[in-house]
């Protein structure tokens, strides 16, 4: 079987998550990232509890042609070996205290983990080379850890030249001083020193739970660095760990650029993740200026047309912005947009639109929650056969089958306003002519 027929197979299989057209879409993005496709942090109780299925979706990336970087941590493991030998070690703010009995059992254990997943890896036809020590340049800058380093230098060209040869680089945490001295490095902060050497256009952390999850163990599928961080990190119920994870993953978007995103995933849905709108899991971006206008200038009015254009794939009639009272959002990255009715004493959303190239990413997600902000009630229409229909059901208070329309609605409690709302919602024209 060739290499394409066994591409276009594998797509495929993914698209019974999805479409086929958005799982190329992805797929042909990264691509042309070449070394830069991804870094995965896979946590060591992924390799304890979960290797079969993080092997399987290499797999998958390997058949489609797509080379990620694989930093691995093993945790787990480290501390069952160090009670196996009954070897004291403790914890300074969430960092492992080495100690040169604990260095001596870290750098055995993590280079057998690393050298285990390679050999599976290997055995899977996934083609992997092993870095154990080789890649980070460290210094020791807190003595009350002991033989734990700073990262100070990435060796970036080892890993560009394996990914050349079609080679994933798996990658432990370990590495040495100017001395060679070896040094235990915490997975996480190497994880964030490769990332800023290499610049991926996806950051993913895998893990056994798989996102961040709310109060009501509901899973957080966006999170917008701008506007949700400073929230997060005063909520109760957003347990020690899982705030410090939220804290680097803020430093990763502080440095990466705009059009780069963190994911926290399962092995198991890691495709799905990568290769779908809906993704699965918690994806991070450092989030997206929103602006509001009452009006628009010729050049806004130029940015809007060609947004709704693209993502209704069809033609605004030509009197549009001129007729009735309207307000709009636009994303600074002139690729979301959302325009609203002034005409009914309740405000009416007339169009909600994100660009195909930028489905997937969030930008959606935060032009909603802010028209939900700024709109205490606020009604719209969709065709009943609008995909995106699931997710007007889970944010409305309630909808209304009207023809084919569904008439959705948030915040409008009284029923003659409700009655009215949905009256003028029916009876809307069409604005957008498809060919």
């Amino acid at each position: 079987m060739n290499k394409t027929h066994t591409k276009n197979t594998f797509i495929k299989l993914l698209s019974g998550m999805s479409s086929e057209k958005e799982i190329r879409k992805y797929i042909e993005r990264f691509s042309s990232d070449d070394y830069r496709f991804a870094l995965i942090k896979v946590g060591g109780a992924i390799l304890k509890n979960d290797v079969d299925n993080l092997i399987s979706s290499i797999g998958f990336l390997n058949e489609v042609g797509l080379i990620p970087i694989i930093v691995h941590g093993a945790g787990p493991m480290l501390s069952e070996e160090l009670e196996r030998k009954k070897i004291d070690f403790s914890f300074i703010d969430g960092q492992r205290v080495s100690s040169e009995k604990v260095l001596k059992t870290a750098v055995k254990v993590f280079t057998d983990e690393n050298n285990n997943l390679v050999e599976l890896l290997n055995r899977n036809n996934i083609n992997a080379i092993s870095f154990t020590d080789n890649i980070f340049s460290c210094e020791i800058s807190n003595d009350r850890l002991g033989f734990v380093g700073d990262v100070k230098g990435v060796e970036i060209t080892k890993i560009k030249e394996a990914i050349r040869k079609g080679l994933i680089p798996v990658i432990s945490p370990l590495g040495k001083t100017e001395s060679m001295q070896h040094v235990n490095i915490n997975a996480d902060m190497a994880t964030m020193a490769l990332a800023k050497s290499i610049m991926p256009d996806k950051v993913i952390f895998l893990s056994e739970v798989g996102g961040i999850f709310n109060e009501n163990n509901q899973l957080i599928t966006n999170i917008n660095i701008n506007d949700d961080y400073e929230q997060l990190m005063k909520e109760s119920w957003l347990h020690s760990g899982m705030k410090l994870k939220l804290q680097q993953i803020k430093l990763l978007t502080d440095i990466l650029p705009s059009k780069s995103s963190v994911s926290i995933t399962t092995p198991l849905h890691l495709s799905k993740e990568l290769f779908t709108d809906a993704g699965s899991g918690t994806l991070v971006k450092a989030g997206h200026s929103i602006s509001t206008f009452k009006s628009v200038d010729q050049d806004q009015t130029i940015t809007l047309k060609n947004i709704l254009e693209s993502s209704f794939n069809g033609s605004l009639i030509e009197d549009y912005f001129k007729n009735g009272a309207k307000s709009y959002l636009i994303s600074d990255c002139a690729r979301s947009a959302i325009v609203l009715s002034n005409d009914h004493k309740v405000t009416y959303m007339d169009k909600f639109s994100v660009i195909p190239s930028a489905k997937g990413e969030g930008l959606g997600n935060a032009m909603w929650k802010k028209m939900i902000k700024e709109n205490k009630k606020i009604f719209w229409r969709s065709k009943s056969s609008n995909t995106i229909n699931k997710f007007y059901k889970d944010a409305a208070d309630g909808f209304q089958k009207i023809g084919k329309w569904h008439v959705f609605w948030i915040g409008i409690d009284d029923l003659d306003e409700l009655i009215s709302c949905i009256e003028f919602a029916s009876k809307q024209p069409r604005t957008i002519i498809y060919d």
